[in-house]
């Protein structure tokens, strides 16, 4: 008799009603800048788009904390020189007032004086942005307009990859005795009955709005106290 081998299912990736997108247009490209450096996987990549659904069921975890990696604690402030080439190489690119090499030279300083403190990932990826999108060498305005972009994109990136890594930690199947008790008494329960306690999981974890009822080993962890089978 031919043997044949289970293949787990994706497991669902936190619902975005946990981290909101940030509200600006260019999230998606400065979120590429930002791992342009990283090695990532497709279904990573799509959640930090914002279009995330599902991720491996086996090994998916080594990419999310390869990623946090790059980010915790990389908060070191520009320095002058990497300011000074970001602006040069943006006047080769982007026409504007006041672009020879002298004038350049002068103007690096008037931007320094405003722009000090903005952080290395931060000033690369607004760089790269401006790049992208602006016909015209930005003002100091807009260039502290983009850099709040990036930094909300980049705030947004870290807690992302935080609630991305913590939902590995929550059981996916039947972990313990009260969660396999758990599910057979939800499974001979009245639909009626088993909509009540579906409600209670989804105020405790808000992405099972996207689940549904009758998959109840998605969800069963989070009733067994209220089936007296634990203590929390």
């Amino acid at each position: 008799m031919e043997k044949t081998t289970s293949v787990r299912p994706d497991v669902r990736l936190p619902d975005y009603a946990q981290t909101p997108l940030p509200g600006h247009a260019g999230h998606t490209d400065i979120i590429d800048f930002l791992i342009a450096d990283c090695d990532i996987p497709h279904w990573l990549r799509a959640d930090l788009h914002g279009q995330g659904r599902y991720r491996p069921a086996r090994g998916a975890i080594p990419a999310v904390l390869n990623v946090r990696e790059r980010f915790n604690g990389q908060h070191l402030p520009v320095s002058f020189e990497e300011l000074h080439r970001g602006l040069s190489e943006l006047s080769r690119h982007l026409p504007g007032p006041d672009q020879t090499k002298v004038e350049i030279d002068a103007k690096v300083k008037i931007y320094w004086r405003y722009l000090q403190g903005v952080e290395r990932q931060v000033w690369r990826a607004a760089v790269s942005t401006a790049h992208l999108n602006m016909d015209h060498f930005p003002v100091v305005r807009e260039f502290k307009a983009l850099i709040e972009q990036v930094v909300a994109s980049r705030n947004w990136l870290e807690h992302r990859l935080e609630v991305v890594e913590q939902s590995f930690q929550r059981p996916t199947g039947p972990a313990n005795d009260a969660v396999r008790k758990a599910l057979m008494r939800l499974r001979r329960m009245s639909p009626g009955d088993r909509l009540q306690m579906f409600n209670k999981a989804r105020m405790r974890r808000p992405e099972l709005r996207n689940i549904d009822m009758r998959e109840p080993d998605k969800w069963a962890d989070l009733v067994t106290r209220d089936l007296g089978l634990s203590q929390s």
